[in-house]
């Protein structure tokens, strides 16, 4: 008891006031780590738990064996530098983007949802999703209508919208073809056709693209050189769904397209692509946004497996410094050397070159971690406004969509809001 008591006199308190700053210091680093992602989060509660447990052995060891003070001051310092190199494994979740200097405003519709067409200021959409620019015209995928927006007039191009409800649209010269969806169940299931509109007429020209019993859906879809329609082909059958490139090859001299011809399979499960897009670029190189993984895929014109273009697998982040990593990449529009893409309600630019990406900036919204945390003043475009690119708030929707018509202005569609909005820089 003696002994105890002369030790427990002798304790010098600048000890005591040490290992509790070192533990404080361990706290205070570590911290700040708690808003990043699940695995990092875990790998701080290793580093707290390992300092309690040491800061724990080492007030024991002080309050029973004065001569193992330095042995506790070695362990706490272990302590600390497991922590620091716990720290240095965790990934942080980036959100760095870089702004260019634009501002956004409305192009087309006055909010309301109806379909009415007009001036593009009065004119009004139910759902604006898919656009395709041609010339000085976009055609705009609006629910069960094709809209055409052309000379500050908006009007409805004749689509048999009794029967499908029009999904995706592009145009290969003066043609317009549409992915569209039957609007009356069958088998209980709906059906997918893609369909060639010209002097107004409409005409299947692919068939059901379905599997016997098994639905296959078609995110979207895109034409390569030589007038070929390639498409993202997603199968649900028992065992797993699986998702491949297809194609339906052009004969000039009659006319018509062939069947569907299977050309690749793509290398990711169907849940992560059920709202990826699909473009080819000038020199017929293929992208594909992989939406559940955040990456941008490559197919060149020259090669024969696909590469992960843009992105980093499974990571989910913003940022633009160094490699460039997207959360949720769905619209992609590549031209003019560069390759724009829709990112979770954010408008990003990728310069291109050589088939690597050179440099990334955000051209227009706001990550949704900013846009749904109430601390920031956001403001979203209306009727006769305009907004800084940083600024601006739209919500994600995966059916939002790129163009950049003929005077060079960067479009994007709002299916929530029933807007199209302009994106320029100053």
């Amino acid at each position: 008891m003696e002994e105890d008591h002369q030790v427990r006199e002798k304790i010098d308190p600048k000890i005591i006031v040490a290992l509790i700053s070192g533990l404080v210091s361990i706290v205070s680093a570590a911290v700040p780590l708690l808003s990043d992602t699940e695995r990092n989060i875990v790998l701080v509660s290793l580093g707290f738990l390992f300092a309690l447990v040491l800061m724990g052995i080492c007030v024991f060891i002080l309050f029973r064996r004065r001569l193992y003070v330095g042995i506790a001051a070695l362990l706490l310092l272990a302590g600390s530098v497991i922590s620091a190199l716990l720290a240095t494994h965790v990934v942080a979740e980036p959100v760095a983007l870089s702004y260019a200097d634009t501002t956004v405003s409305v192009y087309a519709g006055n909010g309301e949802r109806e379909f009415r067409d007009g001036a593009f200021d009065e004119c009004a959409f139910v759902s604006p999703a898919c656009l395709s620019a041609w010339g000085d015209c976009i055609y705009v995928a609006d629910s069960d209508r094709v809209r055409r927006l052309e000379n500050g007039e908006a009007s409805t191009e004749p689509f048999p919208a009794s029967r499908y409800n029009a999904l995706m649209i592009r145009n290969l010269e003066s043609d317009l073809y549409v992915l569209a969806e039957n609007r009356q169940m069958e088998n209980g299931k709906y059906y997918n056709f893609f369909l060639r509109i010209r002097n107004g007429e409409a005409e299947v020209i692919s068939g059901r693209l379905d599997v016997g019993a098994f639905k296959a859906s078609v995110p979207d879809f895109a034409f390569s050189r030589g007038g070929v329609l390639w498409f993202i082909r997603l199968y649900d059958a028992p065992g797993g769904a699986t998702a491949t490139l297809q194609r339906l090859t052009y004969d000039r001299d009659a006319d018509r397209y062939g069947p569907p011809e299977w050309a690749k399979d793509i290398p990711y499960e169907a849940d992560d692509m059920k709202e990826s897009r699909i473009a080819f670029d000038a020199d017929d190189n293929l992208y594909i946004s992989v939406p559940g993984q955040g990456i941008i895929l490559r197919l060149g014109a020259d090669e024969q497996e696909f590469r992960v273009f843009a992105g980093r697998e499974g990571e989910h982040a913003f940022n633009d410094r160094g490699e460039a990593t997207f959360d949720h990449p769905t619209a992609l529009l590549p031209i003019y050397g560069r390759l724009y893409v829709l990112d979770n309600g954010v408008v990003r630019r990728l310069g291109v070159d050589g088939g690597r990406v050179t440099a990334c900036e955000t051209l227009a919204g706001v990550p949704p971690e900013v846009l749904n945390s109430g601390k920031v003043n956001i403001w979203t475009a209306e009727k006769g406004a305009s907004v800084p690119g940083e600024e601006f708030a739209v919500q994600a929707h995966d059916k939002a969509s790129l163009a950049l018509d003929s005077r060079g202005r960067l479009l994007l569609s709002d299916p929530e809001n029933s807007y199209i909005y302009q994106i320029t820089e100053d």
